[in-house]
């Protein structure tokens, strides 16, 4: 089935926006793989495993780099807490961090910040992600994958951004976004559900269960996913259904890659 199509806010490469290369991005690299052909033959199946297979270090890398930044924001807090002074290179780590997750209040001294700090910088469940892309990807072989490694649906607004939609309504100016890699198609989508004010209630499910020391479930997440179609709850249902339905499948894929077994991000 051809992936649904997005409400205003699944966007990327809003004005006044400047891919942050610095200190965020810490020792960790994306990898550049090139999308792979999924539309060879096979039973359904083989071709959903390889496809899950691929999907998942993709995913893995960046929740990797997510919990690192994690990581630093938490060893900061702790000195603010503590009344201990920041250095000169934390103090414009957070600044690059308050940049990157769009947090328009960077005061190290506002209780504000740091709430929406932690609410935002934090991975995603690893069986959501690689659900939502198969749903918005048709299993990597949409037009848009195939073209610019968008598997996510995500648009952009500059012209010449991306790759315009045969069916685009008259008078629409919005691309289907365009990346460089699949990686950053990842990267990207996982920036818009940790920063967008569409996926508020996301957020706050996994705050939620961060604060009571428990994994954030995919199946629970996917409901702040409602504003990302048109569809609204029936969207949420299909993605839903999706990883239920997958799940033996994704399990099979991590077995083939030896990674271990676990939806939580």
């Amino acid at each position: 089935a051809r992936a649904a199509l997005p409400v205003a806010e699944h966007r990327v490469g809003g004005a006044g926006r400047r891919e942050n290369q610095g200190l965020l991005r810490g020792t960790l690299s994306r990898p550049r793989h090139r999308l792979p052909d999924f539309t060879g033959h096979g039973d359904v199946q083989s071709r959903k495993q390889e496809f899950f297979a691929w999907m998942l270090p993709l995913v893995e890398v960046e929740n990797a780099r997510l919990r690192d930044v994690r990581w630093r924001l938490t060893a900061a807090f702790e000195l603010v807490r503590w009344g201990r002074p920041l250095s000169r290179e934390d103090a414009q780590w957070l600044q690059e961090l308050a940049l990157e997750f769009r947090i328009q209040d960077a005061d190290p001294r506002s209780g504000a910040f740091w709430r929406t700090a932690f609410e935002r910088v934090d991975a995603l469940p690893v069986d959501l992600v690689v659900v939502q892309a198969a749903n918005e990807s048709a299993w990597g072989t949409s037009r848009f994958a195939r073209e610019g490694n968008n598997l996510f649906g995500q648009w952009c607004f500059r012209p010449g951004c991306g790759i315009v939609p045969l069916d685009r309504p008259e008078g629409a100016s919005y691309e289907v976004a365009r990346f460089g890699s699949p990686a950053e198609s990842v990267a990207s989508y996982m920036r818009n559900l940790n920063t967008g004010r569409s996926y508020q209630l996301l957020r706050e499910l996994r705050a939620r269960r961060r604060a009571q020391g428990q994994p954030p479930g995919a199946q629970e997440l996917a409901a702040g996913l409602v504003d990302y179609s048109e569809r609204g709850p029936e969207y949420v249902d299909e993605i839903r259904a999706m990883i239920r339905v997958n799940g033996p499948v994704i399990a099979a894929a991590r077995g083939l890659l030896g990674a271990p077994r676990g939806e939580e991000g």
